[in-house]
């Protein structure tokens, strides 16, 4: 009696379930048909997301990378900077083209001294007005990672055998070119730090 009992209850039992599934299972059908393309990738993202950028997925740039381009509104600079060479030969053949990155000496947006330099008086003439930047005045290089901002902090004028191109533990820009205008009996050197980036995504959007 009792087994008979325990068989009708488990054959109710799997009924229901039957029952059920064949209710639900035409209900999740259409639910999932009514979602639009691509819904499944529309989740909220958690607070403080952020997209990883160039920039992140790249680490530490290994080289100079270009194309590059300096931009100094204050003084109506816009040039291509070319990265210039151990050799002298071939560093003055890139410097007649307009400013040259330093060899050796560090990338733009990253811990060290970026060190930029160009002719003042002769062939493209790109550094002619860098003696009137003053403190605060915007400089921006742009290179495939997105577009770095620089304030400028010091203008000074040193002896050519001063070396500028030390270290810094900050992310450091030096600018240096001849001086006075028409002479090379000094150098005249502009210190920027950095205060701002621009990843190359957020320039496409």
């Amino acid at each position: 009696m009792r087994a008979h009992k325990g068989t009708a209850i488990a054959a109710m039992l799997t009924l229901a379930v039957l029952i059920a599934a064949a209710l639900l299972i035409p209900y999740l059908y259409r639910r999932a048909r009514s979602l639009p393309a691509g819904a499944e990738e529309e989740r909220p993202q958690p607070e403080g997301f952020k997209p990883l950028t160039h920039d992140d997925l790249l680490g530490p740039p290994l080289s100079f990378e270009t194309p590059a381009f300096i931009s100094i509104p204050a003084v109506g600079i816009e040039e291509e900077v070319r990265e210039g060479s151990d050799d002298q030969e071939e560093l003055y053949a890139a410097l007649a083209l307009g400013p040259i990155h330093l060899p050796h000496t560090g990338f733009p947006g990253w811990p060290g001294n970026c060190v930029i330099s160009g002719h003042r008086t002769t062939k493209t003439r790109p550094f002619n007005r860098l003696d009137e930047l003053k403190p605060a005045d915007q400089v921006f290089i742009r290179n495939p990672r997105g577009i770095y901002e620089y304030r400028v902090t010091e203008l000074r004028y040193i002896d050519p055998s001063e070396n500028v191109t030390l270290y810094t533990e900050e992310p450091t820009l030096t600018l240096t070119t001849c001086a006075p205008e028409g002479d090379a009996t000094l150098r005249l050197v502009v210190r920027a730090s950095l205060v701002g980036f621009t990843p190359v995504e957020e320039l496409e959007e």
